[in-house]
């Protein structure tokens, strides 16, 4: 791509955008800037080419990219008085829905259902750790860079994250999850990405 394939960047955009526009409505429920800002995103890659370093990631440098465009987009959107954090439309940022989970023959309703419950009841920035983490499969080195807080804070977040899981599930769910390594295991299968 520093060479001026633009088909390389247009595999690039193929390749990460169904992500990226996830990524996005997690943010802002505003599908319109969402695309505003992932274009916005490619075009400066596209321009800054020759004087980008290498990316070892490039799933974790887009999604880094298109956060920092979002919240720069968002307040641009909304002007210099941002909505606070008791705002609605902040609020539901990182909500989870039904169908981002894979159904799995052993998982019923009812345990998919507390999952969803327990994770939407998870502070904002657990939420957006939860989807990186799970959804992108993003290591805890890329997702510090993403968050902009270092890699030590993700894990204790991570764990915090997990604690209120267990603690916030119902019974059923804690009778099939034995431990906090069994309940990484069942995020990562419910998160399963359908092909």
């Amino acid at each position: 791509m520093k060479k001026g394939d633009q088909a390389a960047l247009a595999d690039l955009f193929s390749c990460y955008y169904p992500d990226l526009y996830h990524y996005g409505l997690k943010i802002l429920h505003l599908p319109d800037l969402i695309d505003d800002s992932i274009q916005d995103v490619f075009i400066r890659i596209w321009e800054k080419r020759g004087t980008l370093g290498e990316v070892l990631n490039p799933q974790a440098y887009l999604i880094s990219c298109l956060r920092r465009k979002l919240f720069e987009n968002k307040e641009k959107y909304f002007g210099h008085d941002l909505p606070d954090t008791t705002d609605v439309e902040t609020q539901a940022a990182f909500l989870f829905e039904p169908a981002e989970f894979m159904e799995v023959e052993e998982t019923t309703e009812q345990l998919r259902q507390s999952m969803i419950r327990a994770i939407n009841r998870l502070p904002e920035r657990q939420r957006e750790l939860i989807l990186l983490r799970f959804y992108n499969n993003l290591p805890y080195r890329e997702i510090a860079l993403i968050m902009n807080i270092n890699e030590q804070s993700v894990k204790n977040l991570m764990q915090r994250a997990l604690t209120h899981l267990r603690l916030h599930t119902n019974r059923q769910l804690q009778e099939g999850v034995d431990s906090l390594k069994d309940l990484r295991l069942t995020l990562f299968v419910f998160f399963r990405k359908k092909n």
